[in-house]
C-alpha cells in the first residue's frame, strides 16, 4: 500500500464483505460442525479448522469495529487468539494420535497469534504457545518452515530472546538475513528512548509498504509476494506490537513516537488485564478428545 489512508480503505471494504458474505462458513457452520463432532457425527480433523474459522471471524469484528466506530473491542480479539490458540493446540495433538496428520495454520499466520497473546498481556498464554509453536516449526507441521515471510522470524527470534532459547537454525529454513528486522532484533532491548523510536518508524513504514493481498507470479510460476498479505492485519502490526508488548512486561522504555500507523488507538497495548475467555464447546471438544485417546496429553 502507498499509505495508512490506502490500508485503512482496502481493510474497510474487505471486512465489509467478510461480514457479510462468509457468516455462515466462519460462524454458523463451524458451531454446527463442532456440536457434530460431540455427537460423533464429524470427524475430529475437522475441529481444528472449525476453531480456526472461528477465529478468523472474530478477529474481523475487532478491525471492523475499529475502522467503522473507533471502538476498541478487546473480547472479539481476545476470542479469535483464544480460538486461535486452540487451533494449534488441536493440530500438535493429532499429530500425536496419527503419524501421518501434520496440518496445521501456516507459521506466518499462528505467529501473529502468538503477538496477539502478548499485546492482550496474557503472558502465561504466550509463553505455553511459543514453545507449542517451536514444536511445530522443528516437527513435521512446519518443517523447518519457509524463509518468508521474514516477519515471521523476527516474531520467533523476539520470544526465543525474551524467554532465553537458543534457537537451533540448523533444523530450520531459517533466511540468512532479516533485513530491516535485523536492527530491530539487535536493540530489541535497549533502553535508549530515541533508537527505539527510530527503528519503530522505520518498521511501521515498511509494514505500510508491504501491505498488499495481490500476490504477483512470473512467467515460471515464481511468487513475489510481499511481507503482509492479509488485510487483517494492514493497520494492526502485531509483529511491531509483539516486540513493544515483550519490553513493556521487561520494564523498558516505551515507544512515544509520532508514526501516525502507531499512533491509531487500536495500536496502543490496553492498559488494562483482559481477561481470558473460555469456551464450553473447546472444552468439550477436548474432554471427547482425550476419553477417545487416554494416553494423550495436550500442550495447551
Amino acid at each position: 500500500m502507498k499509505s495508512l489512508i490506502e490500508a485503512t480503505e482496502y481493510t474497510k471494504k474487505k471486512k465489509k464483505h467478510q461480514l457479510i458474505k462468509l457468516k455462515k462458513s466462519h460462524l454458523e457452520e463451524p458451531f454446527e460442525d463442532l456440536k457434530l463432532y460431540l455427537e460423533g457425527e464429524k470427524h475430529l480433523t475437522t475441529v481444528s479448522s472449525n476453531f480456526n474459522y472461528l477465529a478468523d471471524w472474530n478477529l474481523w469484528h475487532f478491525i471492523s469495529d475499529f475502522i467503522n466506530e473507533h471502538k476498541i473491542t478487546n473480547k472479539y480479539l481476545s476470542l479469535s487468539t483464544y480460538w486461535a490458540m486452540q487451533s494449534s493446540n488441536w493440530d500438535l495433538a493429532l499429530g500425536q494420535i496419527s503419524n501421518s496428520y501434520k496440518s496445521a495454520i501456516p507459521f506466518d499466520r499462528s505467529i501473529m497469534h502468538l503477538g496477539q497473546l502478548l499485546y492482550l498481556g496474557w503472558c502465561n498464554e504466550a509463553e505455553k504457545y511459543g514453545n507449542l509453536l517451536l514444536k511445530m516449526l522443528y516437527g513435521k507441521q512446519y518443517n523447518g518452515w519457509i524463509a518468508k515471510p521474514l516477519y515471521a522470524w523476527f516474531v520467533i527470534e523476539l520470544f526465543c530472546k525474551w524467554q532465553k532459547i537458543e534457537l537451533d537454525k540448523t533444523k530450520l529454513k531459517h533466511p540468512d538475513h532479516l533485513g530491516i528486522y535485523e536492527e530491530a532484533l539487535a536493540n530489541w532491548d535497549t533502553t535508549d528512548q530515541q533508537k527505539l523510536n527510530d527503528i519503530v518508524d522505520k518498521l511501521s513504514i515498511f509494514h505500510i509498504a508491504q501491505c498488499d493481498e495481490d500476490v504477483a507470479t512470473d512467467e515460471d510460476g515464481n511468487e513475489f509476494s510481499p511481507e503482509f498479505t492479509s488485510s487483517d492485519y494492514f493497520i494492526f502490526p502485531v509483529e511491531i506490537l509483539a516486540w513493544l508488548a515483550i519490553r513493556k512486561v521487561l520494564g523498558l522504555p516505551t515507544y512515544n513516537g509520532l508514526d501516525e500507523l502507531m499512533k491509531l488507538k487500536i495500536n496502543q497495548l490496553p492498559s488494562m488485564t483482559i481477561e481470558i475467555p473460555q469456551q464450553d464447546l473447546v472444552s468439550q471438544c477436548k474432554h471427547k478428545l482425550i476419553e477417545d485417546n487416554p494416553h494423550l496429553a495436550l500442550d495447551l
